[in-house]
């Protein structure tokens, strides 16, 4: 099922609420083995990736999502299963819906992007984009596989240059740690272009966003979600 308009509302505000109460996190604290560790997933000399995908699926998770192509999680009542090496591709979920893409990830770039840039068709009115919750996915395109990352959306602000993103991201320092950041979206105004974004060397490209509004949920997860997000708000 998905969330009425009304649920979004409060799902939304829940995630931002969940974010603050769990970001920033550390390797070791608490609140990293709740959102790395409990998927039996360990950082290693022999096992160096990064955790930045798991932030989004913890999140996703206690949002009540139970879409098995979607979360990376493993959650018996739902029928999902976290499996290694799937963080990212979970969300991208090669570029169709729900995953809302606006630049190819894999071929490299050409004169004129094939595919309607959304991001930019409504950043200029401050309209569209991704909305608090929704799981971010830049790269380079047709790049190596180590410019790839995805983080959590918060909130969007315009500015000079184009837009102000905050951010919750893991995957940060060592690799482990999670952050609160902001980065900056340089629009172009042509809905043809790619959309670069600060806050990597070389700078990176928006791919697209996970819609948590267009997302499968799993019934008894999403009321306890919605309980959740009420009691808090009360």
């Amino acid at each position: 099922m998905t969330p009425s308009a009304e649920q979004m509302v409060a799902l939304r505000a829940y995630a931002l609420r969940l974010i603050s109460q769990n970001v920033p996190f550390q390797r070791g604290d608490a609140k990293y083995k709740e959102i790395v560790e409990t998927t039996g997933w360990r950082k290693t000399p022999d096992n160096p990736g990064t955790t930045c995908g798991f932030l989004c699926h913890w999140l996703m998770w206690k949002l009540g999502v139970g879409d098995p192509a979607i979360l990376n999680w493993t959650d018996k009542a739902r029928r999902t299963e976290w499996k290694v090496g799937q963080n990212i591709s979970k969300i991208w979920n090669t570029g169709r819906p729900p995953f809302k893409q606006i630049v190819q990830p894999y071929a490299p770039p050409s004169r004129q992007n094939p595919t309607v840039n959304m991001l930019e068709l409504g950043g200029s009115m401050g309209i569209g984009g991704p909305q608090a919750g929704d799981s971010v996915f830049i790269r380079e395109p047709g790049g190596p596989g180590g410019s790839e990352h995805v983080f959590v959306f918060l909130r969007s602000r315009k500015v000079a240059n184009g837009l102000e993103w905050d951010t919750a991201e893991a995957g940060q320092d060592h690799g482990t740690d999670a952050k609160l950041k902001t980065r900056t979206v340089f629009l172009t105004g042509n809905f043809r272009c790619y959309t670069t974004i600060s806050g990597n060397s070389p700078i990176r490209t928006v791919i697209g966003w996970l819609d948590l509004s267009q997302v499968e949920y799993d019934p008894a997860g999403l009321q306890a979600a919605l309980t959740a997000a009420a009691t808090v708000s009360a």
